[in-house]
């Protein structure tokens, strides 16, 4: 996962961009660029099992408060 340096990003700024293109017939290349990068997180194997034990409590937890 890439970590932005700053300034807006997000699903609903992809949105506005898209709009834009849509309704000024900008271009796709000029409005679309990638933020600077600030650095980077890479999955970490040795966490899987620590994950798939957190997942599991959660889906437990859901089941139990789903009809609530």
């Amino acid at each position: 996962v890439d970590l932005p340096e700053e300034g807006d990003f997000g699903g609903a700024f992809g949105a506005a961009r898209m709009g834009l293109i849509a309704a000024e017939n900008a271009d796709p290349a000029a409005i679309c660029t990638r933020p600077p990068v600030a650095g980077s997180v890479a999955p970490d194997p040795a966490l899987a099992g620590a994950f798939d034990a957190a997942h599991a409590r959660y889906r437990a937890a859901y089941t139990a408060i789903r009809e609530l």
